[in-house]
């Protein structure tokens, strides 16, 4: 009777994660499929799931926009702004955890705040700020924006992993004549690698997909991917077909990188959450 009970839970809990699966993976899906349909096929309804594929959504997106150029504009504002977030919040995280800072908790309860308030309501002051210091259309504006968001997470994802390294540990280097600064580059630092390197992937995936602000800090010359796809999206229709195409192109890149690194996005965000 034991097993089952024991063997019912097993099979609910991979029917749950089986849908939250096909929930995940069916909208990817359905991009990817749309990209190689003509519009004929997209138009169909039922969905219809055998079809005689065709490149010409992809010729099209590509002869369409430079996406060369919003490549390189995507690949520099989250390189910059992943590179900023992961230098501060490592700091920050530190100072929060190991310095007698006082009210060091309502300093990171606020950090929280930042995740948690809308990402829309830092756009009108920072678009104002942007545009008085003549800034608008630089890499400067989504990069600061970028930081923003991700610094919130990041903050709490190494304060987390940071106050489960042994205090033992650090008590012993500070006895050895070590700094606070060399106990972090020493001590924390080798030890942080796991939840920086998940810390990098995500910071360069909210940055690599993100649109509200690249689409009203940026112009011609600093466009990025996701912007490259709204311009497929007209006032009266949209072109699913080359958004598709275009949305594929700039998936791929993301899934890739995020399957060849999943052990250290899995191992960073969960070392710190558990207790030795």
């Amino acid at each position: 009777m034991k097993r089952l009970h024991s063997g019912f839970w097993t099979s609910i809990k991979y029917v749950i994660l089986l849908a939250f699966l096909v929930w995940t993976a069916a909208p990817v899906a359905l991009v990817i499929m749309t990209s190689f349909k003509t519009p004929f096929d997209i138009f169909q309804a039922p969905v219809k799931w055998i079809f005689e594929p065709t490149l010409a959504n992809y010729e099209k997106a590509f002869a369409a926009g430079d996406f060369t150029l919003y490549a390189r504009n995507s690949l520099a504002i989250a390189l910059v702004s992943s590179i900023i977030s992961i230098f501060f919040s490592a700091f920050a995280a530190y100072g929060l955890t190991q310095f007698n800072l006082r009210r060091a908790g309502a300093v990171s309860n606020l950090f929280l705040l930042g995740k948690l308030a809308p990402a829309i309501t830092i756009l009108l002051p920072l678009f104002i700020i942007m545009s008085k210091v003549r800034l608008l259309g630089a890499y400067v504006g989504p990069v600061l924006a970028h930081t923003a968001i991700n610094l919130p997470f990041i903050v709490w994802l190494l304060m987390s992993f940071i106050n489960d390294i042994p205090a033992d540990l650090i008590s012993s280097a500070i006895i050895d004549g070590c700094s606070k600064m060399q106990v972090f580059w020493k001590i924390v630092f080798p030890l942080l690698r796991p939840a920086l390197a998940s810390a990098v992937i995500l910071a360069m995936q909210l940055s690599w997909n993100e649109l509200l602000f690249s689409l009203q800090l940026t112009d011609v010359n600093t466009y990025t991917l996701p912007v490259g796809i709204a311009k497929f999206v007209g006032s009266i229709s949209v072109d699913w077909g080359k958004s598709s195409a275009a949305a594929t192109v700039i998936m791929a890149p993301m899934i890739i990188i995020g399957f060849f690194l999943q052990k250290y996005l899995v191992q960073g965000m969960t070392m710190g959450s558990v207790k030795g």
